[in-house]
């Protein structure tokens, strides 16, 4: 149940994902487009601002899989809605469709599906290739099980108004134009950059839009609370399963949880502080995006053994996948060290 969450000692364990829209929010609210069109205009990275709707579509079509996740049951045990099951590849479909007919994308990347999905010669292809996790979510988590939904930008290879090709997903993860990523919990919530800094939005249930909150950039907290990522990582036989064990029997007020999904897992790092690890992530739908958003906000992700993510480049294995590392900067390298079995820093009087 979601009582255990209260055995992690964390500042404030149901926000954000159980944030909800403060009183403040008035009519005047950011809305996600109009902040997204600020960011674009005081640095475009298209002549059309092709880039600011489609990421306002993708953000509308979570308002619907938002919607499904929260009929599928109290719990989200992605159960049926109707005749419908709650799925990854359902999610995928969704957002398929929209922007299957936006004209602002080539090419998608889902991490559910083996082949890159292209859409019919006659809709517009636009200038992006959109990689996503549709539906990011764990069944057996048990602390307080949320699911959500991942996604990255980068611009097309290939000459534009033609289907998208495999050149196009031969990128580097630095050169992400857009990332983000979608919580659904007790409230949906959707963090996103452009490379100008991380930034949160709610989803008003009633006006379904997403509503900027906090009214600020976010940043990572300096402080060691926890690990997040699943508890089985400290008992593999690997350079990142020694250094989270080592990190975690050496630091007694640090505790592993686990939220069920990356996306959640980050939401909750990001205010209260520590470490997330996944072994075996992949780069293009999952690892890539959450580290530009984790380096937006003032944190580090690497791949366990000193390799920043941002780094990498994929080459003819679009599905390629990394350990990933992330959290504060001083935690990440404290783990690393540590899976390399060299002695830890002394770290007690930072507590």
């Amino acid at each position: 149940g979601s009582d255990s969450m209260m055995d992690v000692h964390l500042k404030s364990p149901m926000s954000p994902l159980g944030g909800n829209l403060s009183s403040k929010v008035s009519k005047a609210a950011t809305v996600f487009p109009s902040h997204v069109r600020r960011t674009f205009m005081s640095s475009p990275v298209d002549y059309t601002g092709e880039i600011v709707r489609l990421l306002d579509d993708i953000a509308t079509q979570t308002h619907a899989i938002s919607a499904f996740v929260a009929e599928g049951s109290e719990t989200i045990t992605y159960g049926e809605v109707g005749t419908q099951q709650i799925t990854s590849e359902f999610a995928t479909r969704l957002l398929y469709r929209s922007l299957a007919h936006d004209g602002y994308s080539c090419l998608i990347l889902a991490k559910s599906r083996e082949q890159p999905l292209t859409f019919p010669e006659e809709v517009p292809h636009g200038g992006y290739v959109v990689c996503i996790s549709a539906l990011d979510a764990d069944p057996r988590a048990v602390d307080q099980p949320v699911c959500g939904t991942i996604f990255s930008v980068y611009k097309r290879k290939s000459s534009t108004s033609l289907p998208g090709k495999y050149i196009d997903l031969k990128q580097k993860a630095s050169d992400q134009v857009a990332a983000g990523f979608v919580v659904y919990g007790p409230s949906t919530v959707l963090y996103y950059t452009m490379g100008h800094g991380l930034y949160s939005f709610v989803l008003h249930p009633v006006a379904m839009q997403y509503f900027l909150q906090p009214d600020q950039r976010l940043t990572i907290k300096e402080s060691s609370s926890a690990v997040y990522g699943k508890r089985t990582i400290v008992s593999s036989n690997t350079a990142l399963g020694k250094g989270v064990k080592n990190y975690v029997d050496s630091n007694h007020d640090v505790k592993m949880y686990h939220t069920g999904c990356m996306a959640g897992n980050v939401a909750l790092m990001l205010p209260n502080g520590g470490a997330l690890v996944k072994p075996d992530a992949h780069l293009l739908c999952e690892c890539a995006p959450l580290a530009f958003i984790i380096e937006q906000a003032g944190g580090v992700a690497t791949d366990g053994e000193g390799t920043r993510i941002l780094d990498l480049t994929v080459g003819d294995d679009y599905h390629m996948k990394v350990n990933f590392l992330a959290g504060v900067e001083e935690i990440v390298h404290e783990i690393e060290s540590l899976g390399k079995g060299k002695p830890a820093a002394d770290t007690a009087g930072t507590k």
